[in-house]
């Protein structure tokens, strides 16, 4: 399987989430998304439709936010 790096606005996204969520939400909702880099944007992936819709809700504008800065 052939694995990319971790585009890095995702990767500042990741460290930010790790300290402003408990372990335990961090845990089961940002850790299964996967993060790729598609002609200039990022394109995250999650394990499912309830796990997509649930981050979208609530960490959709900070994801958005974090990744621009």
């Amino acid at each position: 399987m052939h694995t990319s790096p971790t585009p890095a606005a995702w990767a500042a996204c990741l460290a930010a989430f790790e300290r402003e969520l408990t372990p335990q939400q961090y845990a089961t909702w940002i850790r299964p998304l996967a993060c790729s880099n598609e002609t200039g944007r990022l394109r995250l992936t999650a394990p499912n439709r309830f796990v997509l819709q649930w981050v979208k809700d609530r960490f959709g504008g900070r994801i958005e936010t974090l990744a621009r800065q």
